[in-house]
């Protein structure tokens, strides 16, 4: 009998040293220009729609490839499903819709820290759909859990690096 394929809750926290304002510049460029920083993404395609505020705005997406640290692949589609840009008493926020080899949702929040610094909350609510990643998450699920921490701590020192390269 096959089991079900496992939905993940999987909550990283980045810490950043720059206002909120700065690190919401880089998240929310238009341009989805994540993978300019972050070693473990490359972007296949993307359609960016400049929102009201000048950051991207909902509707845009981008279909990225995610290297693993196993060696395999998995090729994700994101759209932005809505944003909204920190402010004087709030936290940045964005949510987005999943599809591809995963399914599901991912919001991420831009929170104000002391000391000009930011915390980077992001939580994905995924399920594997197909291939290896499904039989992955039936068979060795804390495999894909670490594998999943190992690509977002390489996205926190790209950010940081990111923010202290731009920041100079």
């Amino acid at each position: 009998m096959r089991t079900a394929t496992r939905t993940f809750r999987l909550i990283t926290t980045w810490r950043v040293p720059a206002p909120a304002g700065q690190v919401w510049d880089i998240l929310a460029e238009p341009g989805f220009t994540w993978p300019d920083w972050w070693p473990s993404l490359t972007r296949e395609s993307s359609g960016a729609i400049t929102g009201p505020d000048g950051y991207g705005g909902a509707g845009s997406w981008a279909r990225l490839r995610v290297r693993s640290p196993v060696g395999a692949a998995l090729v994700i589609r994101l759209d932005l499903v809505e944003s909204r840009a920190p402010g004087a008493d709030r936290s940045g926020r964005a949510r987005l819709r999943v599809s591809g080899d995963l399914r599901g949702g991912a919001s991420v929040l831009v929170s104000e820290q002391p000391g000009d610094q930011s915390e980077v909350r992001l939580t994905w609510v995924v399920t594997p759909t197909r291939g290896w990643t499904a039989r992955a998450a039936r068979r060795a699920p804390a495999l894909c859990e670490w594998s999943h921490a190992r690509v977002m701590r390489a996205g926190e020192r790209g950010l940081v690096r990111h923010v202290l390269s731009t920041s100079s």
